[in-house]
């Protein structure tokens, strides 16, 4: 990696409890996530996150299970506008939705995979890119990992985000990887 990226996390308590600034150093990051956080509250800090945030090459979305454990499965129409919104702020950033994870309690995980296949379509309709955390999280018989989550069934523990923040690290190498060689192949022209 050649440059240093500008990262926004945007979501709920899943992003705003892990120190994404400390695991991607060599970036500036910026984690705009909020305990409680709905699919439609995000969707109201729109402007104010907009305000905050330059440009970012990156930005990373996680929102709705505190939606899915409240029973809230109309979530797709307002996470559609929720990404217009931010492709029309940041019309040059690569977003990334990132997919809902499984919980031990309260949401019913096969509900949960079903809207993940739903955003997964999202992404691939509105040219976004989709990084599925949710299978890292899930054990075969459809219950979450347990160690990768806390007591209480649905906030990640140090190994769950350790877990998921590989998942990141793999992608913006990636990206930054096909960034460079575009950069290079152009150069060349």
């Amino acid at each position: 990696m050649d440059e240093a990226l500008n990262i926004i996390f945007i979501g709920d308590s899943l992003t705003e409890y892990y120190d994404w600034q400390a695991r991607f150093s060599v970036h500036q990051v910026l984690n705009l996530g909020l305990s409680g956080e709905t699919v439609q509250g995000l969707s109201a800090r729109v402007r104010r996150i907009i305000s905050r945030a330059s440009a970012p090459d990156l930005l990373f979305v996680m929102t709705g299970i505190n939606n899915l454990t409240m029973e809230d499965f109309d979530i797709l129409e307002d996470y559609k506008r929720l990404l217009r919104n931010m492709k029309t702020a940041f019309p040059s950033t690569t977003i990334i939705i990132q997919s809902i994870l499984p919980v031990n309690m309260w949401a019913d995980n096969k509900k949960i995979e079903e809207i993940n296949k739903e955003l997964t379509a999202i992404a691939k309709s509105m040219k976004l890119a989709f990084l599925d955390v949710y299978s890292l999280f899930i054990e075969a018989d459809g219950s979450a990992r347990r160690e990768y989550l806390l007591e209480d069934g649905v906030h990640v523990s140090p190994m769950g985000y350790e877990v998921w923040a590989a998942k990141v690290a793999d992608l913006i190498d990636h990206l930054s990887s096909k960034s460079s060689r575009s950069r290079s192949s152009s150069s060349k022209e």
